[in-house]
């Protein structure tokens, strides 16, 4: 009788680590998905359709099984991206390639211009070696600390983490730690946006991402950057006296300078700041953007806008002081140009690429922000005009 109920019991035993063996397993397939909710993590694929996502330059992307699909119908500069913005943040996810497709997952990154270089992409598929280009690394900027792919790594998921926390960013791939990165002290990445778009890159060839999910964290800056239009009209501006070129917002809130000379000057001063902008001009339009401008004392000095490569002065040069040491945007397209400003520093950005830098920026002021019109039958627009004020002497 004894030897009855003990085996029983053995055998509800049995039954019972089987059952919790198979939970086990069943949760561990899963792969980030309840466990990471609980943690206060937001899915950002719904498992229907692409609610929440755009794609840009044509980019061809659908939801199969739960999973969002880059079919390798469309190829570079083809993209998703999502509605959201997000600063800092834990993204989780899980992706698949096919036949060595080379892909990147973009973050912090823009609507236009060089998405990769103003934001940061996770590279995926490159080189073999451990470069700047290889799976896991930053592209262009920081190489993997180890190779984490499981197996061959093509056709099988690979689990991803990237923790963005300014300045700390942190990738594993598979577990392992790929990046470990302080973005303030990296040469590449310190002048990175830090606010933007997450999204997945289309290179020509099929690509799975599933289970995508967000935690937020803190944000930093996103608060302190102020738009500098309202999109509707030219209200905080005013056109300089005699200026012959025109100054229009059409319905899509985009600025247009256009034929002529003239200025239009900022209602507000600023010092330290950080100032950016898309940028449009045609082949041979000239102006600029005046930084330090007095009203009647001076128009403070200039971030050129030509692009010719012959200039004295072309895109991105602090005119007159130091020429851009190269023109990396792409005439024809939008392209952000950035500019730093900090006490006697100016570094100047096109398009992610830093072209221009002083030291020596003397009898520095408060002042005005002015947009410059150059040359008639040309034009300019600009668009999506933000700032972001720093620490600064009293007035």
């Amino acid at each position: 009788m004894h030897q009855h109920r003990r085996r029983n019991y053995l055998i509800r035993l049995g039954m019972a680590l089987a059952s919790l063996a198979l939970s086990l397993l069943m949760l561990t397939s899963s792969a980030f998905a309840d466990e990471s909710l609980e943690e206060g993590f937001a899915p950002l694929c719904n498992g229907h359709d692409l609610e929440g996502w755009v794609a840009m330059h044509g980019g061809d992307f659908e939801v199969r099984d739960e999973m969002i699909v880059c079919t390798g119908r469309s190829n570079w500069p083809s993209w998703l991206r999502t509605a959201e913005q997000y600063e800092n943040f834990i993204l989780r996810l899980e992706y698949k390639t096919y036949y060595g497709a080379e892909s990147g997952i973009y973050f912090s990154a823009p609507q236009a211009g060089r998405v990769a270089d103003i934001g940061f992409e996770y590279q995926i598929n490159g080189t073999g070696q451990l470069t700047p280009y290889s799976t896991g690394a930053i592209a262009g900027a920081s190489a993997p600390l180890a190779r984490a792919n499981n197996g061959s790594s093509d056709q099988e998921f690979q689990q991803l983490e990237i923790k963005l926390d300014w300045p700390k960013l942190e990738v594993r791939l598979n577990g392992q730690l790929v990046q470990d990165v302080n973005c303030e002290e990296h040469p590449l990445l310190k002048y990175k946006q830090r606010v933007g778009h997450l999204g997945f890159a289309c290179r020509g060839k099929r690509v799975d991402f599933r289970h995508v999910r967000i935690k937020r964290l803190p944000n930093q800056v996103t608060d302190e950057w102020k738009p500098m239009f309202n999109g509707v009209d030219l209200s905080g501006w005013t056109i300089s006296d005699k200026c012959s070129a025109t100054w229009e917002v059409d319905e899509q809130g985009v600025l247009t300078s256009a034929d002529g000379h003239g200025y239009l000057v900022s209602d507000e001063e600023f010092y330290n700041c950080e100032w950016k902008c898309f940028i449009q001009p045609t082949l041979l339009a000239n102006g600029g953007v005046f930084f330090d401008w007095v009203p009647d004392n001076g128009r403070g000095f200039e971030i050129q806008i030509e692009d010719i490569l012959d200039s004295n002065d072309p895109t991105g040069s602090i005119y007159g002081r130091v020429r851009a040491s190269q023109l990396p945007r792409k005439q024809g397209e939008w392209s952000l140009l950035h500019v730093v400003l900090q006490d006697n520093t100016c570094i100047v950005r096109v398009d992610g690429t830093t072209v221009a830098e002083s030291s020596s920026m003397n009898r520095r002021r408060w002042g005005r922000i002015s947009l410059q019109m150059h040359r008639n039958q040309e034009t300019i627009q600009w668009k999506d005009m933000m700032i972001r004020q720093l620490p600064s002497p009293a007035k």
